[in-house]
């Protein structure tokens, strides 16, 4: 709450800060030498011009006059020497406390100022030589805090960390006892401060707002306890409260990254059961339904091996997924010509009121690649141009890069090419575009595909865009240059 003239009120628990010391042009020896002579002749000068006064004796012709100029001359420098010798006498012990306080600001805490007697000096130099016992207590336990800290890490249980703090102040603070809780602090009641008794001492362990525990002790009843101490505990209880916060957030972390893990070595069991599961039956169905085809043409039958060839399809890539993830996809490495599996490929997709268009520049270069595995990429990208495409029109392209030795095909649709926000999400397990509807596809072909071209030494890459052209999909492969007749 303010006044009405805008300022805060002061805060009683805040001295107010020292009026500052303000040093006059004279030094303390001009000083103490003028004020013994102003002590010394004033009074021998104001009662010799009393004298005078009372006896009206001439000033210049008085014989007492000259006795009073010679005394005053006398006084002057006996007060001269005085106070020469009083200054020497009393710098002394202030210059001893001088270099005193340079040397504890320079960081020299153990040597004690000495100054006898059982005046003010001395027991300015006790109290000089009591804070620099408590400077030096405190950096000591300032240090133990810091390679107490320092030796937290996060893979701590946080028990293990209330415990072990305990412990580490109770030696870096000399406790009698000390115990950090991990309780609500309204629990453990504070006690009171008992004369002769231990020293209770408190501190709560708060991190980011959130109470975690508290921390309490003893100490020696001799044992002064100030403010600067209970502030360096509560430093201490403070930092605590951090490290075990963090350890707790770390412990969360690892247990969700573990349930991560075994979800997802689940879910890869769970994909090589179902695909291995599914092959035969898929296969059963297939060959049953042609056999039924060839002895009575029905076209519900053709239906039926369509989506049992679907189904395969999509078992193959559950299947090729479990292998990339454990590491059990070998291909092999066959030599034949591009073009006519990428012809072959598109024409078993069977989307004959799809346009298409292959233009082969490959002149005689021979593909070093696995077959299967080149015909299980072609499928998925020609299927995904006829879809994203919107049947306007697939065109293919194989070229050669002769400097790297290598085969490009190049699949293109006519359809709205690839979004912004699909691009970097393209070649990920499990995403499909989000121009598809929901639930179509599974969203492995274009991730089982970069996975194969890669296995074969070669690459998936979607090409950038350009205007009014649709996506464009390139696989590089190892090739081979024709034999020279």
């Amino acid at each position: 709450m303010t006044d009405p003239g805008g300022s805060e009120p002061p805060r009683p628990d805040v001295m107010p800060p020292p009026t500052p010391y303000r040093r006059s042009g004279l030094g303390f020896r001009t000083r103490l030498t003028l004020g013994l002579v102003a002590a010394a002749v004033l009074p021998l000068a104001g009662f010799g011009a009393i004298v005078l006064f009372v006896t009206g004796i001439g000033y210049a012709d008085s014989t007492v006059f000259r006795v009073l100029l010679l005394g005053v001359a006398i006084a002057v420098v006996f007060a001269v020497l005085l106070g020469a010798a009083i200054a020497a006498d009393l710098g002394a012990p202030l210059r001893a406390i001088a270099s005193s306080v340079d040397r504890v600001s320079a960081g020299d805490l153990g040597t004690p100022l000495e100054l006898p007697g059982d005046d003010e000096f001395s027991r300015l130099a006790d109290s000089h030589n009591r804070l620099a016992r408590d400077l030096q207590r405190r950096n000591v336990e300032l240090r133990r805090i810091l390679e107490a800290l320092e030796s937290i890490t996060l893979d701590q249980r946080p028990d293990d960390i209330a415990a072990r703090a305990a412990d580490q102040a109770r030696r870096a603070f000399v406790m009698i006892d000390c115990a950090v809780l991990l309780v609500d602090p309204r629990e453990i009641p504070a006690e009171e401060l008992v004369p002769g008794e231990p020293i209770p001492v408190r501190a709560e362990l708060v991190a980011a707002g959130q109470v975690l525990g508290v921390a309490t002790g003893h100490l020696p009843a001799t044992r002064r306890w100030e403010r600067a101490d209970q502030d360096l505990f509560e430093l201490f209880a403070i930092e605590v409260s951090a490290a075990i916060r963090n350890a707790q957030l770390y412990a969360r972390v690892e247990d969700q990254n573990r349930r991560l893990v075994e979800l997802d070595e689940a879910k890869d069991d769970f994909l090589r059961g179902v695909s291995h599961n599914l092959q035969t039956p898929l296969a059963s169905i297939r060959g049953y339904a042609q056999q039924l085809a060839a002895e009575t043409p029905d076209r519900r039958l053709g239906i039926i091996t369509e989506q049992a060839d679907r189904l395969s399809r999509m078992v193959r890539q559950l299947l090729a997924v479990s292998r990339i993830e454990s590491g059990a996809l070998k291909p092999r490495k066959d030599v034949f010509a591009p073009a006519s599996r990428v012809r072959r490929t598109w024409e078993a997709l069977g989307a004959a009121d799809v346009p298409f268009t292959l233009d082969d520049a490959s002149e005689g270069w021979l593909v070093l690649a696995d077959a299967d595995q080149l015909d299980q990429v072609l499928w998925a990208i020609l299927d995904n141009a006829v879809k994203y495409g919107n049947r306007s029109g697939v065109d293919a392209r194989v070229r050669v890069d002769e400097s790297a030795s290598r085969i490009e095909i190049t699949i293109q649709d006519h359809g709205p090419g690839v979004g912004p926000d699909d691009r970097d999400r393209l070649f990920r397990r499990f995403e499909r575009g989000t121009e598809r509807p929901s639930g179509e596809g599974s969203g492995l072909g274009l991730y089982v595909s970069r996975e194969l071209c890669r296995a074969m030494d070669g690459d998936l890459v979607l090409q950038p865009p350009v205007e009014g052209r649709g996506a464009a999909l390139t696989v590089h492969l190892p090739a081979e240059a024709p034999l020279e007749s």
